[in-house]
């Protein structure tokens, strides 16, 4: 298979030395723009979810609690 560019026949080859790699581009992924190398959106258990009535002290409970479930 081939590609013609102004009479210029290009064969499709893989990435290399060989010609063994990839053919295929790598598809790009929109992140979220404050998150960091290897971030990744996690489900949080609904039960941890914070709540309009919660106080302070119950915000950071859950929050330490999702943190400690992750691990």
């Amino acid at each position: 298979m081939g590609i013609v560019f102004s009479g210029f026949c290009y064969e499709l080859q893989g990435l290399g030395k060989d010609g063994g790699g990839m053919i295929e581009p790598v598809q790009a992924q929109a992140i979220d723009r404050r998150a960091g190398v290897g971030s990744q959106q996690k489900k949080l258990d609904p039960s941890l979810e914070v709540q309009a009535g919660d106080s302070y002290k119950t915000l950071i409970q859950k929050k330490a609690l999702s943190r400690f479930r992750e691990m």
